[in-house]
């Protein structure tokens, strides 16, 4: 940023270049008075953001200096526009009071807000983390460690070093932090398209990092957390707490636990399966009622919404946890009672995480405060009500639930109800919880009850009737008396201002009474201050123990939202078998059923197994439902690992690793790829990575090419998928290529389905039915009458379509200048090269009409 080298600078204004050397990557906001300033590029760069009046200082001089500013009380929504934008915000402070210096004010800065790192609602959703993330490239492994501070989730792990995206799905990085010494960027980063932040490279000491965690955890041993033996992820970790130190201050009081982020195993969902099953955003418009986290989120809580959201994308593997969810629903749903007074105790607690998080950094308002002790003071009771249940899940959350109610009682016992929402507004505390703030009060209210009985004692004793006594934070409190009453005043009145119509004036007495509430409220303000700190300090204390209630909450939250769907819309608890199997009856989609009326969707059964019915060749109309029961398929394996019963009469399964999907078709234009290129490597992936354990679904695969070359590889990868050696998924493979139907006579483990249709009065009608078979057809003209196409258009394709049907097709002749070059020579058709052979002349009648009989019976058929 050349500009800011200027050195026609005032003493404030080297002391602004100062600070902006040491935050070149941020935009600067110098706080002046009632106002956060910008200069230079940082001005440049604000205004066009955030819409501002581009100023400049010094505008009499060869060089004026761009300028621009936003008021001190707006500045948040101001900084969460520029971070969402990418921008990181260094905000300073002026740390002495401009009345009482001498000189310049001391200013420094005391944040600075990155894409990772903000509070904001509109940067960070109640619903989601938001984490900055750091990485070190190792031998063997990628270091990863990732921190959202303002929920005080801290994850690291050492990943694998290719396919390391895989296990970062659902986790929402806000920004990257590399090494300044890494050349080449790590895969997961060229994937994605992020530009890092670099960092000194010692800041990345694996084995500084581990006495660092050690310190800021709190634990004599990283065993506590199965870390010990980890490689470049305690450099990552280290790296991304020097990081945070940076940008919020060596204190860190939130970060008091460590998470493996492969604790626990879990499903793998792949961004692709992911975005084609649309679990947690749409493809389209629809919004979130669209995806399934929709249809299944029914949290009353923010730490509810973000549990249910974590289990949605890391399914588990291991059945006794499965069970354990199904036991907890279970018991919900046959306790309705209970259910709905768990929702009543639940709606008492806001976001501990968030809040425990603002605390931490000095951003918590009184209303904070109280939400946190508030919800403090139900932990008894949340207990009480989850210790009641016999299911182990609910019972062992009861035990799992920090007694806080001490600390919530202590703070909801302190505050007002209503309390202001910032601290400086006074009138934070409750009467009588504090001799030494009443004492302080009383002289506040005394003197100001004084001061309004002086208006009516000044008016007897002078005689003027219009007196008035008013206040302003220039001149403090004043008499103020019009100029047709000027001969009345009195002689110990003391001239302050004069004004058009009026004269104001103070007394002695008034000056002496005046000191003393200004002094009362300032010490008011300071006293209130510092019990507010004490406070603060007293959760800071057990902020362990807040997070432990949180993950209570929301894991109570997430259950029960569960527990509500599936009692609502008749989901069955799945059964869990030990071999490769699914096995539904009756399975409905449980996004598309919820936006038709109630009995409109179509149910069907899932018949997959690995010992017969592996691979299922699913044929039939565009439009009849086939994609539909393929992402049903996905969605219901999905729920049934995260512990949700699903939309079915019946449902049996095995846990998949992962569910691979090939569905729908897109073009990678930012990337360079067609959709015929994107196709094959989701293809790839699958065909890699699929084990028996694993649950495949295909749609269309091979259609962005030629017909023969996508007819060859779909066959081709159908065989692939029966005969591979490494694993045999169970397999879904919906297609427009009949052909592929007669595999099912050559492998012992392919069959066929196709979705039912019925023909009457000319019309087809799509029954959405999957029955055994294959289709006769596919009614690809019809579809496209519903679409709309002109009639002559249809009319023409109906006959093509006949006419190859019987072999007779010809193309009409073009116009030389219209045509079209072709790669191949056109086919020349059997029955041209048989008329090309025959010799009429050398023809009885009777072996001439024997051939024509031969022709008309081939042909007919």
């Amino acid at each position: 940023m050349g500009k800011t080298t200027d050195n026609r600078s005032t003493p404030m204004m080297r002391q602004y270049l100062g600070l902006k050397e040491k935050h070149t990557d941020a935009i600067l906001f110098f706080r002046m008075g009632d106002f956060y300033e910008m200069f230079f590029d940082d001005a440049e760069v604000a205004a066009d953001v955030l819409g501002l009046t581009l100023t400049s200082r010094d505008k009499g001089k060869a060089n004026p200096i761009p300028m621009a500013g936003v008021p001190w009380h707006a500045a948040e929504g101001y900084i969460a526009k520029l971070v969402a934008r990418g921008h990181r915000v260094a905000v300073c402070e002026q740390m002495t009071d401009p009345s009482e210096s001498k000189g310049i004010v001391e200013r420094e800065v005391v944040e600075v807000v990155t894409p990772g790192t903000a509070f904001h609602e509109s940067i960070t959703p109640d619903t989601e983390h938001n984490f900055v993330a750091a990485l070190l490239p190792g031998k063997e492994h990628l270091g990863f460690a990732a921190a959202d501070i303002t929920t005080g989730t801290f994850f690291i792990e050492d990943l694998p070093g290719q396919g390391a995206s895989d296990y970062l799905y659902g986790i929402r990085v806000g920004e990257w932090l590399l090494p300044d010494d890494v050349e080449t960027l790590p895969a997961i980063l060229q994937e994605i398209g992020k530009t890092p932040l670099k960092r000194p490279a010692w800041w990345f000491d694996r084995d500084q990092g581990e006495r660092e965690l050690l310190e800021q955890f709190h634990v004599p041993s990283l065993s506590v957390f199965d870390a010990e033996s980890m490689g470049p992820a305690l450099g990552a970790a280290v790296g991304l707490l020097h990081y945070l130190r940076e940008v919020r201050g060596k204190s860190l009081p939130n970060l008091v636990r460590l998470q493996r982020l492969r604790s626990v195993p879990h499903m793998v969902l792949d961004e692709t399966t992911r975005r084609n099953l649309e679990l947690v955003r749409p493809l389209g418009d629809g919004g979130k009622s669209t995806t399934l986290l929709g249809v299944l989120d029914r949290t009353v809580t923010s730490l509810g919404a973000r549990c249910l959201r974590q289990w949605l994308l890391k399914p588990l593997l291991d059945p006794k946890p499965i069970e354990a969810r199904y036991e907890a629903l279970d018991e919900l749903i046959r306790e309705t009672t209970r259910r709905e007074g768990l929702k009543s105790c639940l709606r008492n607690f806001r976001d501990l995480e968030r809040l425990l998080g603002r605390m931490s950094f000095g951003k918590a308002s009184p209303r904070d405060l109280l939400a946190l002790g508030s919800g403090a003071a139900e932990s008894r009771g949340l207990a009480q009500l989850l210790s009641e249940f016999q299911s182990s899940a609910l019972h062992e959350l009861g035990g799992r639930t920090p007694d806080l109610t001490a600390l919530g009682e202590t703070i909801t016992g302190a505050l007002v109800p209503e309390p202001p929402l910032n601290l400086a507004d006074g009138g934070v505390f409750k009467d009588g919880w504090n001799a030494e703030l009443d004492e302080l009060r009383k002289l506040s209210r005394g003197g100001k009850t004084w001061i309004a009985s002086l208006q009516e004692k000044e008016r007897e004793a002078t005689g003027i009737p219009t007196l008035k006594v008013g206040y302003n934070k220039v001149f403090g409190y004043y008499l103020e008396v019009t100029k047709a009453h000027q001969e009345r005043v009195p002689e110990s009145y003391i001239r302050k201002q004069t004004l058009v119509n009026a004269e104001r004036y103070v007394t002695q007495e008034l000056k002496e009474e005046e000191n003393r509430i200004l002094g009362a409220d300032e010490k008011l303000r300071q006293m209130e201050r510092r019990l507010f700190a004490e406070l603060r300090e007293k959760v800071l204390a057990q902020a362990a123990n807040v997070q432990g209630l949180a993950d209570v909450v929301g894991e109570t939250d997430s259950l029960r939202s569960l527990a509500d769907v599936a009692h609502a819309h008749r989901y069955c608890r799945p059964e869990l078998v030990s071999i490769p199997t699914l096995d539904a009856d009756e399975a409905r989609h449980p996004v598309v059923e919820r936006l038709l009326d109630a009995g409109e969707f179509i149910p069907n059964e899932i018949r997959l197994n690995g010992e017969e019915r592996q691979v299922a060749v699913i044929t039939g109309p565009n439009m009849a439902g086939k994609s539909t029961y393929l992402r049903q398929t996905g969605l219901l394996t999905i729920m049934a690992q995260m512990g949700s019963f699903v939309p079915a009469d019946r449902f049996r399964f095995s846990p998949v690793d992962r569910v691979f999907t090939r569905v729908g078709a897109s073009d990678s234009i930012a990337k360079g790829q067609s959709t015929f290129m994107v196709e094959m490597q989701e293809a790839s992936t699958i065909l890699h990575g699929a084990t028996n354990r694993s649950l495949v679904l295909l749609d269309e695969v091979g259609r962005g090419t030629s017909t023969y070359d996508g007819l060859s590889i779909a066959w081709s990868v159908t065989e692939y998928l029966h005969e591979r050696s490494e694993g045999r998924p169970l397999t879904l493979f919906a297609t427009h290529y009949h052909e592929l139907t007669s595999l099912s006579e050559n492998f012992p483990r392919v069959f066929n389905l196709n979705v039912e249709v019925k023909e009457w009065n000319g019309k087809v009608i799509f029954l959405r039915k999957i029955v055994e078979g294959a289709a006769d057809q596919s009614y690809g003209i019809y579809v496209a009458a519903l679409a709309g196409l002109p009639q002559p258009v249809l009319q023409r394709a109906r006959e093509i379509l006949a006419d190859l049907e019987t072999g007779l097709f010809r193309p009409a002749k073009v116009k030389p200048e219209t045509s079209q070059l072709t790669l191949f020579e056109p086919e020349v058709h059997q029955l041209e090269e048989e008329l090309k052979e025959i010799d009429p002349n050398q023809m009885t009648p009777m072996e001439a009409l024997t051939l024509l009989l031969e022709w008309k019976k081939r042909y007919e058929k």
